[in-house]
């Protein structure tokens, strides 16, 4: 018996009744639940790139809901004698949102494909993102126009209408789809903007969808994958940028719009005092160089904080005085070190490889010079040396 798709007939209904066609306990993970099959349902099923209703059936709460061979199975906490009589309801403002959501791909997507023929080959819905894949790489000035179109469409607040053509009258509707389809094809129109295949529930109207805004977007095999987020999903995430603009420009002691000079002005003072920084430790180095005795063969120093450039300059400052071998390892025993070992008598690549061999450090170099990092501590270091 096939279950009967109530949210196909209305979409905006929250509660109904129905009997208990099968009801079988299975294993998901470490949780026990049951596999649910009803003669009618308000639950729409994870399909066409969408997450599925949530709710409850009595008692039962219905954390999943999916489509097998034609078949729904409501994924619920509790389980039901076949035959029964029970009542669903499910999660509207979950419900909502995801017809908010889908809509608006909807209008964005019949807009991108009616001015630059892009075709929607790729739609993910879930709980926290929305993503659609173009198969056309779209500029960012042809996405803000795409999005401006599509919020002007929300404004006028026009029809949404969902239905199952006669199969002679869909050969005569140009209309989009993703795939072929087997069977009775149901569409979902926007008027004056968009007729495309889908079995989702949307919105009575565009106004419902309140609001469209193009998150980010970036090249994806060929085209283009563009992130939004519609209606209240919109306004929850403008709310929470805006608590971080505010956050932020209270922090830096400046008004909203000098932000973004203000966060220049730190990096660029950020990076001369690194720059003094480097400095500093590098003249400090090279003092500690010179004050080992010339006929000391090997020199091996353990600091913080050197850069590799310094490790390098430091190390060929003590090849030169120096005949065996010159290391410098700069970290901690916590973090560990990165090192330069260089020498002009010994084979440093074959040191390299004993540091990889013993202490698992990674690195290499040439038979002057060797560079790499190790995760050990420097008595293990000298130990090994």
């Amino acid at each position: 018996m096939k279950t009967e798709t109530l949210y196909d007939k209305d979409a905006f209904a929250k509660n109904f009744e129905a009997r208990v066609i099968s009801c079988d306990e299975i294993t998901s993970g470490d949780k026990k639940l049951f596999k649910v099959v009803l003669d009618a349902t308000l639950f729409f099923p994870e399909q066409g790139g969408q997450s599925s209703d949530v709710g409850n059936i009595d008692a039962a709460e219905v954390l999943d809901v999916q489509i097998e061979n034609d078949v729904i199975y409501h994924y619920c906490t509790n389980g039901f004698l076949s035959g029964e009589m029970v009542t669903g309801e499910i999660d509207w403002t979950h419900r909502f949102n995801n017809m908010q959501q889908h809509t608006g791909e909807h209008i964005f997507t019949g807009i991108a494909h009616n001015m630059y023929g892009a075709e929607n080959v790729g739609f993910h819905l879930s709980d926290n993102t929305v993503t659609l894949d173009l198969d056309t790489e779209l500029t960012e000035e042809q996405i803000r126009e795409v999005e401006y179109k599509a919020n002007l469409v929300i404004a006028k607040d026009v029809k949404v209408y969902a239905y199952y053509p006669q199969p002679s009258v869909l050969e005569t509707i140009d209309y989009r789809s993703k795939k072929e389809i087997e069977g009775d094809v149901r569409l979902v129109e926007i008027e004056g903007t968009d007729i495309c295949a889908c079995c989702a529930p949307h919105v009575r109207t565009t106004g419902q969808v309140g609001l469209l805004k193009v998150v980010s977007f970036e090249k994806y095999k060929g085209g283009t994958r563009v992130f939004i987020l519609c209606g209240l999903r919109a306004l929850e995430d403008y709310g929470r940028k805006i608590e971080l603009l505010q956050q932020s420009y209270q922090t830096l002691n400046c008004k909203e719009e000098e932000i973004p000079e203000k966060i220049k002005g730190l990096l660029d003072n950020n990076k001369q005092l690194k720059y003094d920084i480097s400095e500093t430790k590098a003249k400090a180095l090279m003092e500690q160089i010179e004050k080992y005795p010339g006929d000391v063969a090997d020199i091996t120093i353990f600091t913080e904080g050197l850069d590799a450039k310094n490790m390098r300059d430091g190390v060929n400052a003590l090849v030169e005085k120096h005949s065996g071998l010159c290391a410098i390892f700069s970290g901690d025993d916590e973090e560990g070190y990165n090192f330069v070992i260089g020498s002009s008598t010994r084979d440093c690549s074959a040191i390299a490889a004993g540091l990889r061999e013993m202490l698992k450090a990674k690195g290499g170099g040439s038979k002057q010079m060797a560079q790499g990092n190790v995760m050990a501590t420097k008595c293990e270091i000298e130990r090994v040396l």
